[in-house]
């Protein structure tokens, strides 16, 4: 099973941000994400980070950690403006790079706030998943150079956009079997957190997923006190592929970096 790093850019200093990746990046972790929000209140602090932003000062100081935002939203990123923010990335770490998007937050939720503070509309859960349907199929062929024509999304050709490397990885972050069948059926992988009823909902990714190599991550606190940031057999027995494990600000860089080094010794 791998294991990756979730840096929470709630209340966060990029410098340490970058500095836990750089220690990620000499040990065992697999990859490195943050999350996507534009306003603290979400995290109950005066501020967030842009997500790619940091992770290109990450791309500059690591050399083999995989990257990724979980997940960028895409009621706040146009799919052409995602597509353009994750291919620069691209340029920076070619073959590192994990595209995970999400379908935004429910009307009345936590983190409705942030859209409501920049005055975007938050449309109900099934409006929202087929958007989330059309927005996969909207990037793949922006990766391509062609156009697109949905019900939520039109575009025109889209020979611009990108570099033309070859598209990464689309990972849907979902909490609702709704949208974990939709990440089985249109992505190349899911992440689901961690609840009682993981199992059922692992199961349902497995069942529906239309790619051979459908990758099924969890999202899951790191335990700064646990020599492996907490324990992977239960996971590995529910046929999990990956562990998200995040961490908030001030990061504790002395457990990360003795947690890396565990893990790598563990998979020489």
């Amino acid at each position: 099973m791998k294991t990756d790093l979730v840096l929470s850019p709630f209340g966060a200093d990029v410098r340490q941000m970058v500095e836990a990746a750089r220690l990620v990046d000499g040990g065992g972790f697999d990859a490195v994400w943050t999350y996507d929000h534009i306003s603290g209140a979400i995290g109950g602090t005066g501020w967030s980070r842009d997500p790619f932003v940091t992770l290109g000062a990450i791309a500059a100081v690591t050399s083999r950690v995989r990257l990724g935002v979980l997940v960028a939203n895409m009621v706040n990123r146009h799919p052409a403006q995602l597509a353009g923010a994750v291919n620069s990335l691209q340029s920076l770490a070619p073959g590192r790079v994990l595209c995970g998007i999400g379908a935004g937050a429910s009307p009345g939720s936590r983190f409705a706030v942030e859209h409501e503070a920049i005055g975007r509309q938050l449309a109900d859960a099934d409006a929202r998943r087929e958007q989330l349907v059309e927005t996969i199929g909207a990037l793949r062929s922006i990766w391509r150079g062609e156009g697109f024509d949905g019900q939520h999304l039109s575009m025109s050709d889209t020979p611009f956009v990108t570099d033309r490397s070859a598209a990464p990885p689309i990972i849907v972050g979902a909490t609702s079997l709704p949208t974990i069948r939709l990440a089985a059926e249109h992505a190349d992988g899911v992440n689901i957190q961690r609840r009682p009823d993981l199992a059922g909902l692992v199961a349902v990714a497995r069942r529906h997923a239309v790619a051979s190599d459908f990758e099924v991550s969890v999202l899951d606190d790191l335990d700064a006190g646990d020599h492996l940031g907490g324990d992977p057999v239960p996971l590995a027995a529910l046929g999990i592929d990956r562990r998200t494990l995040a961490v908030g600000a001030p990061y504790p860089l002395d457990r990360i970096a003795a947690i890396a080094d565990e893990l790598a010794r563990r998979t020489e």
